[in-house]
């Protein structure tokens, strides 16, 4: 069977490798398949660079600065007739908005990725050069909640979107838990974790109304990591805790997987528009279990009852009700933390997202063959 012939673009400018390694890791696995001939498009500097490179993947540079980019439009259009490239796929909104538009006019079947719910619109035309862009052959989402979100709006063949799940390697949580001791916390606090970018969608407010519910009493620890300690409105949320000297915001850190490895319960409390949560994988594969909202694809990620708890968003009795049932029962909350570590490696593994991309590049190509 003839390889496929990929272009892959992708643009990430963090230092921090963890929120880009499942992307990595499907681009690699789709290589050392043998069945792909990999090319990579990314930004100069990307962190990205040096994991490709290793596998030997061929890496091409282009800014990727711009949502609509003359200069690159060409790049990935010459590329694409160049390299006689089968399929395109486009990892983010600037990927998509140039490369769906350079392959207007070609063969190459094109290939988007769609990683949360909510914000795209029929009546917003941006949207037209991204999800609803008439050129994209599939959507590939992260969760089944953001495939069912989507098809609610996206013109024509509503099986062009589909669900593959990231995959997490084991190999990636291996390293010991966050040092805290320069915190000085009781070794018998009941440790809750936050790790997330803190936007409003993220329930920050929710989490510190919860906290003031629960019985004054609890030896608690909250730890909330992306919350900078010096901002007047983490610290005016935090206030909302009643518990001031028990909530700590230790702003950004690298080492977030690890911090949520030194919690007993990492919390997910978004209201609105959430993906296929990296941060609760990252706590499940140290063996934490979760207690999210029942938004996006949490509800895929976390089995309610089994390893954690779902409770519905916006509702802080409901989140304080279910931090005060694992409190209470601490061998259902280390069960649940195996029970979550279990079904990452089942479920959310590096493999099945890239067999499961595979057979969504077969499907295309192979259709275009019976055309």
């Amino acid at each position: 069977m003839k390889k496929i012939n990929l272009l892959a673009v992708t643009h990430h400018d963090r230092e921090n490798i963890n929120p880009i390694r499942p992307e990595a890791s499907q681009i690699i696995g789709l290589h050392l398949s043998g069945k792909v001939n990999v090319i990579v498009l990314c930004n100069p500097g990307s962190g990205l660079i040096p994991y490709f490179e290793k596998h030997g993947i061929e890496v091409l540079i282009d800014p990727l600065n711009k949502k609509f980019s003359v200069s690159t439009i060409k790049t990935i259009r010459r590329l694409l007739r160049e390299r006689s490239i089968d399929v395109l796929h486009l990892f983010n909104n600037i990927a998509c908005s140039n490369g769906a538009t350079a392959a207007i006019g070609l063969k190459v079947k094109v290939v988007a990725y769609r990683g949360q719910t909510g914000n795209i619109s029929r009546l917003d035309p941006s949207c037209y050069l991204t999800m609803l862009h008439p050129r994209l052959d599939r959507i590939i989402c992260v969760a089944k909640a953001v495939e069912d979100d989507l098809k609610q709006h996206v013109w024509g063949n509503k099986s062009k979107v589909v669900t593959v799940y990231k995959g997490h390697d084991q190999a990636w949580y291996q390293k010991e838990k966050a040092d805290l001791s320069d915190m000085n916390l009781p070794v018998s606090s009941f440790k809750l974790s936050l790790v997330a970018n803190l936007r409003p969608r993220k329930g920050l407010h929710i989490f510190m109304q919860a906290l003031a519910m629960l019985p004054k009493e609890m030896d608690i620890d909250v730890l909330l990591v992306g919350a900078d300690p010096h901002s007047e409105q983490v610290k005016k949320m935090i206030k909302l805790s009643e518990r001031e000297q028990q909530v700590h915001a230790l702003g950004y850190r690298t080492d977030a997987p690890e911090v949520a490895a030194a919690s007993d319960v990492t919390i997910l409390p978004t209201t609105k528009r959430e993906g296929l949560c990296r941060a609760v994988l990252e706590a499940n594969s140290y063996g934490i279990p979760s207690i999210v909202s029942d938004t996006g694809g949490n509800a895929e990620l976390v089995k309610n009852g089994v390893t954690g708890i779902v409770v519905p968003p916006g509702e802080p009795a409901a989140l304080a009700e279910a931090i005060l049932q694992l409190y209470n029962d601490r061998e259902k909350c280390k069960a649940f933390g195996v029970a979550a570590r279990n079904r990452v490696i089942d479920k959310f593994n590096v493999k099945q997202g890239v067999d499961a991309t595979l057979a969504v590049y077969k499907d295309m190509l192979d259709a275009q063959h019976t055309e």
